[in-house]
């Protein structure tokens, strides 16, 4: 069985990483609500990217290579 969301394209994932940040109120970074969100969904792919250059958990943003390095694994996956 697939986790919720798994199904979802890249993009609306990013929707979905919006709408939780949205709903925490800034209680976390986006990053962190973004790295998360993706564990929550696609732990796996989080754990490619865990303690690498893309790992976003640390930053206010998520940097471009990040989002085409993710986006990549994400249709492959």
């Amino acid at each position: 069985m697939s986790k919720p969301g798994s199904d979802l394209t890249y993009d609306e994932f990013l929707e979905k990483v919006d709408r939780n940040h949205q709903t925490l109120g800034g209680e976390w970074r986006f990053g962190q609500t973004y790295f998360n969100t993706l564990s929550s969904m696609r732990p796996r792919l989080a754990d490619k990217i865990r303690g690498t250059i893309h790992d976003p958990f640390h930053r206010d943003e998520i940097k471009p290579t990040t989002h085409e390095y993710v986006r990549r694994l994400w249709e492959e996956n």
